[in-house]
């Protein structure tokens, strides 16, 4: 094989790789719901038997598992599959690609939807090192370089929850009904993104709270809820 017939080849072969490999995006099972220059947030549905094309995280991410769970395999170019169990509803997750980018197709081999909401951090580098966020009802479950995982649970106790983030913070209902409430002076900057006061009765359905306001959240109803904060740093 001649040296230009050679170089030929190698750049057709990386082009396919590359196109393989295409960046994590809108596409048959990932949907970009919002996205601005800090963050992205994308809806994630994978049918039972569907299996996505490969496709490359570039960012850290927090997933969240908005259902009860299914079985799945998750595969890397030509090596073998890997078997990971089913996620129950509200589990988190946070992964980092951010300087070592990972590329995957995700097959469900179980019964359910395989349904996420994910979170993606865009900063290539100085993320916040401010503090965690203190508050009534509000615990700390997972820190990353890029992201805080908050749960928030309100019951007969605690009906209600307020504090303050000091990076903006996507607020994700799991399960109940709540208000939640805080000014709406960046809800423009914000937009399309819900912000201020907002009523989540549905499971996914989920708020941006910007960074420095005060942030209430009020149980609706006799039904404990739960709400996962997921805080871009």
């Amino acid at each position: 094989m001649t040296a230009a017939r050679l170089i030929g080849f190698l750049f057709l072969a990386s082009t396919a790789v590359l196109a393989a490999q295409a960046p994590l995006g809108n596409d048959a099972w990932h949907k970009v719901v919002f996205e601005n220059p800090q963050m992205r947030v994308l809806s994630v549905e994978v049918p039972p038997g569907a299996t996505t094309d490969e496709h490359r995280h570039d960012f850290d991410i927090v997933t969240v598992s908005m259902n009860d769970g299914t079985e799945t395999r998750v595969q890397t170019g030509q090596q073998a599959a890997t078997s990971r169990p089913a996620r129950p509803l509200g589990n988190t997750s946070a992964t980092e690609y951010t300087g070592k980018p990972g590329s995957h197709r995700v097959q469900n081999v179980g019964k359910r939807p395989y349904q996420l909401l994910a979170v993606e951090n865009r900063r290539k580098s100085g993320w916040s090192s401010a503090a965690a966020t203190p508050g009534i009802g509000t615990k700390m479950v997972q820190e990353s370089r890029a992201f805080r995982i908050y749960d928030v649970n309100l019951g007969v106790n605690s009906t209600q929850a307020s504090h303050t983030h000091t990076a903006p913070t996507v607020a994700v209902l799991i399960r109940g009904k709540v208000m939640s409430d805080g000014p709406d002076a960046q809800a423009k900057a914000w937009a399309p993104a819900a912000v201020g006061l907002r009523q989540l009765d549905q499971p996914g359905q989920w708020i941006v709270i910007p960074a420095g306001d005060r942030h209430h959240l009020v149980r609706l109803g006799t039904t404990d809820a739960h709400v996962v904060e997921i805080e871009v740093r």
